[in-house]
């Protein structure tokens, strides 16, 4: 076993190698080639600092993502036919010894709740759980949107930021929204008031039929419901990586959303 760097690999080998690792996963996940350089690009994603172990043969990666001191593993696996021979583990520690080269002093990461072995060697690398965040996807809503006000994304993102209770995850981060922004990628926002003063706001992208909410943040849950509610405009809505005791995953549950997974935070000081 060697390892190498995922820039080495060409972007068919590194796809096939993701989609291999992923094949069985809990939660389906399989990009083409553009997908995955999307998401690198969004992310941060530094191949040069993310490990890949060969036999001789690509068989597990570790993607990571660097942002000034942070670092996150955007996606770790093994393929199938090379699993339990402490690969991941290699991987794994590789990265973090890139992301200590690269300054940074903190490595986070999102493991599925079900994923009993990831977690395992997550907490064995030294990683603590920090708190749940959920997926949701909501269906069509029969009733009216309701009242909103269209503003530009720097506007929600700033109102958003002097409101929000914690830090965003990464793939929600204001970083990544100006990634997806640099990319061309349209995003929409909007403001929910209520006697003459904002009391939510949200950042979405329309996805195909459906709305995915990147940022939102309320006062209460009546304004979290007006903001999901009206980002979504009678269409489905899709929302990634909520605190699982926040105010919209309690807004999702109560109006029959499906939860479609559960993920540890986890964060680990270098």
């Amino acid at each position: 076993m060697s390892l190498v760097f995922a820039d080495t690999l060409a972007p068919s080998a590194l796809a096939g190698l993701f989609n291999a690792g992923f094949s069985d996963y809990l939660v389906p996940l399989q990009l083409d080639e553009a997908a995955l350089r999307e998401h690198v690009r969004v992310h941060d994603i530094d191949l040069a600092a993310s490990p890949v172990a060969t036999e001789p043969d690509a068989a597990a990666f570790a993607l990571l993502g660097v942002r000034g001191p942070d670092a996150w593993i955007g996606g770790m696996a093994t393929a199938p036919p090379h699993r339990r021979r402490g690969l991941g583990r290699r991987v794994m520690v590789a990265a973090l010894e890139a992301a200590a080269q690269r300054g940074c002093e903190t490595v986070w990461l999102e493991v599925v709740d079900a994923n009993a072995a990831a977690i395992a060697l997550y907490r064995d690398l030294g990683f603590a759980p920090v708190r749940d965040l959920d997926v949701w996807s909501l269906e069509p809503q029969p009733e009216q949107p309701p009242a909103s006000r269209p503003v530009d994304a720097p506007a929600a993102q700033a109102w958003i930021a002097a409101d929000r209770s914690g830090r965003e995850p990464w793939q929600r981060a204001d970083a990544t929204l100006a990634r997806l922004g640099e990319g061309g990628v349209p995003l929409e926002a909007l403001i929910v008031e209520r006697g003459g003063a904002v009391v939510g706001a949200a950042v979405h992208r329309t996805e195909g039929t459906s709305v995915a909410v990147l940022q939102i943040a309320a006062d209460d849950d009546a304004a979290a419901a007006a903001a999901l509610l009206a980002s979504a405009g009678g269409r489905a809505v899709h929302l990634a990586n909520t605190p699982s005791d926040g105010g919209c995953a309690r807004v999702l549950a109560g109006r029959g959303a499906r939860l479609v997974a559960r993920q540890h935070e986890m964060r680990l000081a270098l």
